[in-house]
């Protein structure tokens, strides 16, 4: 496991067989740029693991997650509850392989959940 901060990863193109990203696409602040290095340094055939809170399909929900967006990021590290992680996954680079959504317990503007994998 590597731990990273912004910006480039320190790793030559192609070094890594699968990334996994948990919970992280909400609070980078170029999350395309970051997909785009994950992109790069994962091997061909290799898939991108991710479980990411996001945009929800339901306008009244979509709705509040806009409305809470400006108040939840500084209570909560950065994070942006209404980012479209299919979206942002594909243009990152990447091919959505398998994507399911739902709903976690809990308020309903901070739990919708993309999860899947990506080539």
């Amino acid at each position: 496991m590597i731990a990273l901060e912004l910006g480039q990863i320190q790793a030559a193109d192609a070094s890594f067989d699968s990334i996994v990203c948990t919970f992280t696409l909400c609070t980078i602040p170029d999350a395309v740029a970051a997909l785009k290095e994950m992109r790069r340094v994962l091997k061909p055939g290799g898939r991108l693991l991710f479980c990411e809170h996001g945009l929800a399909p339901e306008l009244p929900v979509l709705r509040w997650q806009n409305r809470l967006t400006p108040l939840w990021k500084p209570l909560a590290g950065g994070c942006h509850l209404n980012r479209d992680i299919k979206a942002l996954i594909t243009a990152g680079g990447f091919q959505i392989g398998e994507l399911s959504n739902r709903y976690l317990k809990g308020p309903r503007p901070m739990t919708y959940i993309y999860q899947g994998w990506a080539d």
